[in-house]
């Protein structure tokens, strides 16, 4: 039957295309279904268009929610070296970045997913794009899996509605997570992993910006600078993080706040959370005092915007002595380098919450860890199912680890419906 397969895979995302790969070197046919007009539509979009696809620092400990027991066995079935060595086969040179990030050396996430393309296309694997899996069932032969066309966005007159059939003796689902629905995310591979019986937790945007109270960050829009962050509930530090952070109209972004932000959308659900931002990590407080009282006592009886240019951005001067109680307009008073220094080593955000699904670089939540094999993905709730990458409820810090896991994941998985 022409609509019969070894392996039908729905989703040709990171996982998804790494699955087909390996399915197919194993000798199965294999049927890719992608609701998108292309494959890899997220992939293109990683790392602003230039892939952060690994990290050589992959690690259980980059994970989320703790799960060293089964990431330990997951590593141990293809270590981190492997997925790098799965690339070079297919012809991928990467260079590496900050934090043991690693990039396509071309810096083009296209040749991430060419690579890819070009091996499935070698290897005659059917991809059908624009169609997307309504429905899955599960039989003693196998799985039927109902499709439908999808009507591309900028063709209203290309046909839509279409249904299909398809069959396959082993199925994965690689359909994604909820994370840029406007570039094909969403729940319904939620949907068909409940229809076949897996349980899934409530699912939450992670590694995405944070919305804070007040309105002053309007005026520091644009903003970017050095800071060490600590993640506050209470008297708790529930996290602490170091790197760039971007201030917005809407409240903070950039890498050290979106590493703390899956932390800080869960503490929410307790009660409040601040951010507490050291502008100055390099300085002790102590330190900083002495600093500023130094340069206070040079620029005396001068502008207080003669001394503060030069130390950070103006717009977070004016705020920071603002906090301090000083007036940016006023001459400069020797004793203003105390208050001064408490506002930029703990310049307080309250956070009001994270932004949506539409912002978010990774979803948390999903199937429940206890019903997939770490070593193969295989599904413990139905013989012969796969779940791979963001449906899974594991998500990663940024910097490649959340692609580095769907590789990973793909990877095993192909393997093992093929039965290598």
């Amino acid at each position: 039957m022409e609509n019969k397969f070894d392996v039908i895979i729905i989703g040709g995302g990171a996982s998804g295309l790494a699955a087909a790969v390996e399915a197919s070197r194993a000798g199965a046919s294999v049927l890719v279904l992608e609701k998108n007009h292309v494959p890899g539509r997220k992939v293109l979009s990683t790392g602003s268009g230039k892939c952060n696809f690994s990290n050589r620092k992959v690690a259980p400990s980059a994970y989320h929610p703790a799960s060293p027991a089964f990431l330990k066995k997951t590593f141990a079935a293809l270590p981190p070296a492997e997925v790098l060595s799965f690339f070079e086969e297919l012809g991928l040179l990467w260079t590496e970045g900050e934090n043991g990030r690693l990039f396509p050396r071309s810096l083009k996430a296209q040749d991430v997913v060419n690579v890819l393309l070009h091996e499935l296309d070698l290897r005659g694997v059917s991809i059908h794009t624009l169609t997307e899996a309504l429905a899955v069932s599960a039989g003693k032969d196998g799985f039927s899996v109902e499709a439908v066309k999808v009507q591309p966005k900028w063709d209203k007159k290309a046909p839509a509605g279409e249904k299909t059939l398809y069959r396959g003796a082993r199925l994965i689902l690689a359909a994604g997570g909820a994370s840029y629905p406007q570039i094909g995310g969403g729940s319904g591979g939620y949907a068909l992993l409940r229809s076949l019986g897996h349980s899934v937790s409530a699912v939450s945007p992670a590694i995405v910006p944070l919305k804070v109270k007040g309105n002053y960050t309007r005026e520091l829009d644009g903003v970017r600078l050095n800071a060490a962050l600590k993640l506050m509930a209470g008297d708790r530090v529930v996290l602490e993080t170091e790197g760039e952070m971007l201030f917005t109209a809407y409240g903070v972004s950039g890498p050290a706040v979106l590493d703390l932000s899956r932390a800080a959308t869960a503490a929410l659900r307790e009660g409040p959370v601040f951010i507490e931002a050291d502008f100055m990590p390099d300085y002790k407080l102590a330190a900083l005092e002495e600093f500023l009282a130094a340069r206070a006592a040079a620029f005396e009886d001068r502008a207080f915007a003669h001394f503060a240019t030069g130390i950070l951005n103006e717009k977070v001067m004016r705020e920071a002595a603002a906090r301090a109680g000083l007036t940016w307009s006023a001459v400069v008073l020797p004793g203003c380098a105390c208050e001064l220094a408490a506002a930029l080593k703990a310049f307080t955000l309250e956070v009001a919450g994270p932004l949506g699904f539409e912002d978010a670089m990774a979803s948390a939540g999903g199937c429940a860890l206890a019903e997939v094999d770490p070593a193969t993905f295989a599904s413990k709730k139905a013989k012969g199912l796969y779940v791979t990458g963001e449906l899974l409820d594991l998500d990663g810090d940024s910097g490649g680890y959340n692609l580095h896991l769907a590789w990973t994941s793909g990877i095993l998985a192909g393997r093992a419906a093929a039965g290598k």
